[in-house]
């Protein structure tokens, strides 16, 4: 996000809570009320089966008075930079983002894109479903008009690329394509390798023309892409159980009486269990299809991984002014 888009969306969510949308002015009164759900990716995807599951159940526990128009592909927004500006302007209702573009208006929300941060997918679970996710949440909702319906998940990231990883000295100087993120790239480099910037939509060419030597995400992404077919060897190093928020804001629900409110907030929980099953299940057959079409793909012992990345996850937290939250997850670890 650059710096001019960075200034108007904090604008925008300054203001959000004294604008009005159409939704509040327009339609038969006995028209159902509408919420639109929008995600840049495809109708195949975890967000889409979260979102069909939303729209079932609010269906279902308003008796029909609240439904939900869904739009995914790109639609509304090929990116969460866009949708979550919508979200501020009221072109859209609900959407999920990552951490790195929530941090734009809350710097806490960083932490959870740090590497090792999580030690298993229970250990995440035990996290977001918990205290530290509702205090999360709460601080989300204090410092941005922001709502957090729900977290979700876009699988366990790894390690890809011309070579396999079997420990710390394999990642020395090798060149590997990370998220721009300061917390992820001091990670990389506290490993040896040479963390870079290139857009995801031009990876598979990069990869093919050696302009880097790997990179890393989560097994449905690596498959869907096709970059096992250039770059074969897959290593599991489990480094970011990731986290995505299922995001509204409170003009939208403002829009709703108490009892509605209620419904769209059981709908939502409802719509995370799906959604996060729906991620378990791609991911499981995701690394099938890619060990079928030749990746592969070895186990890495990931602890002098942990405790090499330990010192940046420390500086991280108190960088962002996070270390209670920090201190909080660590506890719960297994």
């Amino acid at each position: 996000m650059n710096k001019t888009m960075m200034i108007a969306l904090v604008g925008v969510l300054a203001i959000v809570s004294g604008c009005a949308t159409t939704e509040e002015t327009v339609g038969d009164p006995g028209d159902p009320k509408k919420l639109i759900l929008a995600t840049q990716l495809d109708e195949n995807s975890p967000y889409a089966v979260g979102f069909n599951t939303f729209k079932e159940q609010i269906e279902l526990e308003t008796e029909g008075a609240i439904t939900a128009e869904i739009h995914t592909n790109g639609s509304l927004g090929g990116n969460e930079d866009t949708l979550l500006q919508s979200i501020a302007t009221g072109g859209v209702d609900m959407t999920v983002v990552s951490p790195g573009f929530m941090t734009q208006v809350l710097r806490e929300v960083d932490l959870f894109s740090m590497p090792y941060l999580f030690s298993s997918y229970d250990h995440w679970l035990r996290v977001v479903d918990g205290d530290v996710g509702n205090e999360m949440s709460a601080m989300v909702e204090e410092d941005t008009n922001l709502q957090v319906l729900g977290y979700w998940s876009a699988g366990v990231r790894q390690y890809y690329g011309l070579q396999p990883v079997n420990e710390v000295d394999d990642l020395r100087n090798v060149s590997i394509r990370t998220q721009d993120s300061p917390g992820i790239q001091d990670s990389w480099s506290a490993l040896g390798a040479i963390p870079t910037s290139v857009a995801w939509d031009e990876m598979y060419q990069a990869l093919q023309n050696r302009v880097v030597d790997a990179s890393e995400n989560d097994f449905t992404n690596i498959y869907q892409s096709s970059h096992h077919e250039v770059t074969p060897y897959l290593s599991l190093t489990d480094h970011d159980f990731t986290t995505r928020f299922f995001l509204t804001s409170d003009v939208v629900m403002e829009r709703f009486n108490e009892e509605e409110q209620l419904a769209i907030q059981r709908a939502a929980e409802v719509a995370t269990e799906a959604a996060r099953e729906a991620d378990l299940e791609l991911a499981e057959t995701s690394i099938e299809r890619l060990e079928e079409e030749g990746a592969i793909v070895n186990e890495v012992d990931i602890e002098p991984f942990i405790e090499q990345t330990e010192p940046v996850r420390e500086r991280m937290a108190d960088e962002l002014e996070a270390r209670e939250i920090f201190e909080a997850i660590r506890s719960l670890a297994d």
